[in-house]
């Protein structure tokens, strides 16, 4: 049978391109091909020219940035020496991870397939643009996008006569797991930290010093502005902390009581080795050593993640019980998308809840199972709020709570983490550039639109304006939205120092204080003499920061109105003096 090698790499910033790469090679097994699946940075690059076949999947993050994964092999194929012919032999495939919100929608994905086409490359089929924004999510994209790659490559390397497509992969598992029944040497629950020894770039550890509530005892949200010692690693206004929170005590005692009903002979002092089964697929570093079942609970698996395709096609692969069975088939299937959005994605059901509402088939699960249905827990973003002059480092953290139909509340995993962390506890974290690129030349007029916690980063901004030994001679506006001017405006006391030194002008919206709804944009509307001044006349720069649901469009819709030329917006967003920075 004819070499049958197809390489897989990803450029992963959340764990989810890591997640439909290895989706992919899993796939790959029932058509015959080998090959590692890796991050790009993991790869040896000057390999790429002796590839025949090779899958590229890649996030965009925030303005058009790649992932921090792959930047070393990026920065290697931009080499203005590599001849335009280098790879003439390589077929190859890129799907990107993208938010149509954002203007650079999927832009690393697309200037990756530009740059392997001009080196030589051809490709398989068009850049595949998955939209977080699509009703499906990702697999709206994704799932016919594979289809099409298992025929392309059907068509140039045919299965040999006889040789037929495997039915299912027979790589289920990515690892095998086995328990370990000495472990004298284990170290107590308590003091197992999985990624103590992951070096991250400008990564710390870090003292909690004080968890404050900034809204009023009795608003229906509570809002923390919870300050961290100030670390060696210096940060600049804007940029963004980076945390990996842990599941709750309710969650994991939930699971291992799912573990007892199903008579899974595991409990808190379970000890698990995870070992490879091939090269292919390798163990990361922080799993390598046999580690007690609830550190991997508490720290690793995300007990809270809304299910994937994935976990059901898991779920259903021993399941004894015909009418489960069928469902989780539906479910992983793409013509069963739709079901599985208004069982899971709509009610934002966990995967703990889905276990219990599959009885029969969580019965059937395994351990090398349960490592493929839990998603790894996500690192989550923070603008950091305060200035490095300041001494401290703040961050305000909105902690999610709201109800669905189902009767249990839905609970953000890390705002609820940050939430119960005390003084004194250390936490490991790490700092990223701000997408927020602020104009080098600060008499630059800044315009600011932070409603509720998008208040962060201007919070650092202005904090490192008033602390900077020169004092700031631009323009800054800023308009600040909330519900009231009593329950949650957030760093009060600071903003109207800020505005009586005469250093800010401030605009706030405090929606519910009077019997019509106010909101940032009524503001933005209103100030059309003041904001062509800035903004036309003097160059200045918008920044907007906050929920990306319908306000950055609003805001967008107001400026234009306020200034009257829908023309200056465009070019202010093509100059990048139009900055979005939200999240959903």
């Amino acid at each position: 049978m004819m070499e049958r090698k197809l390489t897989i790499l990803y450029g992963s910033q959340s764990g989810t391109a890591q997640d439909l790469a290895e989706q992919i090679w899993r796939e790959s097994k029932m058509y015959f091909f080998r090959g590692t699946v890796l991050p790009m940075d993991e790869y040896d690059v000057s390999e790429l020219i002796g590839e025949r076949f090779v899958v590229c999947v890649c996030s965009t993050y925030g303005q058009g940035e790649e992932p921090d994964n792959m930047k070393r092999f990026w920065k290697f194929l931009l080499r203005k020496s590599l001849p335009t012919d280098s790879l003439q032999q390589v077929h190859f495939a890129v799907l990107g991870l993208g938010d149509s919100r954002y203007p650079k929608f999927n832009y690393v994905a697309k200037k990756l397939h530009k740059r392997l086409l001009q080196l030589g490359g051809s490709a398989l089929l068009p850049v595949g643009l998955c939209d977080d924004q699509h009703d499906l999510g990702y697999g709206a994209v994704f799932l016919p996008w594979i289809n099409q790659l298992w025929d392309e490559l059907g068509r140039i390397v045919p299965l040999p006569a006889g040789t037929h497509k495997l039915p299912e992969s027979p790589r289920e598992f990515r690892w095998q797991v086995d328990i370990v029944k000495n472990h004298q040497g284990m170290v107590d629950r308590e003091g197992i930290d999985l990624y103590a020894d992951v070096k991250m770039p400008n990564g710390f550890q870090t003292v909690v010093v004080e968890n404050r509530r900034t809204t009023a005892p009795d608003h229906f949200q509570d809002v923390r502005m919870i300050t961290f010692e100030k670390k060696v690693v210096p940060w600049c206004s804007g940029d963004v902390l980076y945390v990996r929170p842990h599941n709750s005590k309710e969650s994991v005692s939930q699971l291992f009581e799912i573990f007892h009903q199903n008579e899974f002979n595991l409990d808190l002092h379970t000890c698990v080795q995870v070992k490879a089964i091939d090269s292919e697929m390798p163990v990361p570093s922080i799993l390598q050593n046999p580690l007690p079942l609830v550190a991997i609970a508490e720290q690793y698996w995300d007990l809270t993640a809304i299910p994937r395709a994935r976990a059901f096609a898991v779920l259903a692969k021993n399941c004894t019980n015909e009418l489960e069975r069928e469902k989780l088939i539906e479910f992983s299937r793409y013509e069963g998308q739709e079901e599985l959005y208004a069982y899971a994605n709509r009610p934002r059901r966990t995967i703990l809840e889905v276990l219990l509402d599959f009885p029969h088939a969580t019965k059937s699960l395994t351990l090398e199972a349960l490592f493929e249905l839990f998603q790894p827990i996500k690192p989550r973003a923070f603008s950091i709020a305060s200035a490095v002059d300041g001494g401290k480092l703040q961050i305000l953290v909105a902690v999610i709570e709201y109800k669905t139909k189902l009767s249990v509340p839905r609970r953000g995993l890390c705002s609820h983490w940050l939430k119960h962390l005390q003084p004194g506890n250390v936490i490991n974290a790490w700092v990223r550039k701000s997408t927020f690129q602020l104009p080098v030349d600060n008499k630059t007029p800044l315009v600011m639109i932070g409603p509720g916690t998008g208040l962060a980063p201007f919070r650092g901004i202005l904090q490192e304006r008033e602390l900077s030994e020169t004092p700031t001679s631009a323009p800054l506006v800023l308009f600040f939205g909330c519900r009231s001017s009593t329950a949650d405006f957030h760093c009060e006391e600071d903003l109207k120092r800020m505005e009586q030194s005469g250093m800010l002008q401030l605009f706030c919206a405090f929606s519910r204080d009077q019997p019509e709804k106010v909101y940032v944009q009524h503001l933005i509307r209103k100030e059309g003499v003041l904001l062509k001044k800035l903004l036309v006349e003097n160059g200045g720069y918008v920044l907007v920061s906050g929920s990306s649901k319908n306000m950055p469009q609003a805001v967008k819709e107001a400026l234009i109105e306020a200034i009257g030329d829908a023309q200056h917006i465009e070019q202010m967003i093509q100059a990048n003096r139009y900055q979005e920075e939200t999240w959903a």
